[in-house]
């Protein structure tokens, strides 16, 4: 994994936040996207976590930069600067991660898992405003919500958890289910719900629920 901060204070940090993560290594820090954008081109990393405002090259022109490699790596960005504005662009431009800074370590560290297994991750508080962004689709609410009413009570668990913003892993602990049997609920809600990903699954979902109770 490649960190990208301008913050000396934050690559350390997170450095150390990764260096007790078995299955997380991290291959090299760099404090803008320029360099980040060298580093790329001279080392493979499957997951790149750039904060978003930095100086000469940010977050956001890193990940376009980065979205035309070959074989590009996953992108979380993570920020303490929240806005609807960075939010919008990160996702639609296929990050697999959006996180504010003050998310505790295990949901940074759940963040970047779920990235390199294709599944994107969004903070809670940033979640509900991101579904006031998609277009309502009215005649389709009430089908989803028939579609709730058919899961089983564990596929409905996880599907709860999911909207709440929660990671794999994090599902996992909170279920008592493995990380494998949830990885395969969520698999089988996003094709359950003609979803293409997570995401747009969550934001069906969240704008049926809250459509049913206007």
């Amino acid at each position: 994994m490649l960190i990208v901060d301008d913050d000396s204070a934050v690559r350390q940090g997170f450095s150390a936040y990764f260096s007790y993560a078995p299955d997380i290594a991290v291959a090299g820090v760099c404090s803008n996207g320029v360099q980040a954008l060298d580093f790329l081109k001279r080392e493979k990393v499957d997951v790149v976590l750039s904060d978003i405002n930095m100086p000469e090259m940010g977050g956001i022109e890193l990940l376009e930069h980065v979205k035309k490699m070959d074989d590009a790596p996953a992108f979380v960005a993570i920020t303490a600067l929240d806005t609807d504005d960075s939010m919008l662009r990160i996702i639609s431009n296929g990050g697999q991660g959006y996180v504010v800074k003050s998310s505790s370590p295990q949901q940074i560290n759940s963040a970047v898992r779920d990235a390199t297994k294709g599944g994107t991750t969004v903070s809670p508080e940033c979640l509900s405003r991101l579904v006031d962004y998609v277009p309502d689709v009215k005649p389709e609410d009430q089908k989803i919500r028939d579609r709730i009413e058919e899961l089983t009570p564990a596929e409905r668990m996880v599907l709860d958890l999911l909207c709440q913003g929660l990671s794999n892993a994090e599902i996992a602990r909170q279920s008592y289910y493995a990380e494998s049997t949830v990885k395969k609920h969520v698999s089988n809600l996003t094709s359950h719900f003609g979803a293409s990903n997570r995401l747009e699954l969550v934001v069906k979902v969240i704008n049926a629920r809250t459509s049913g109770k206007k």
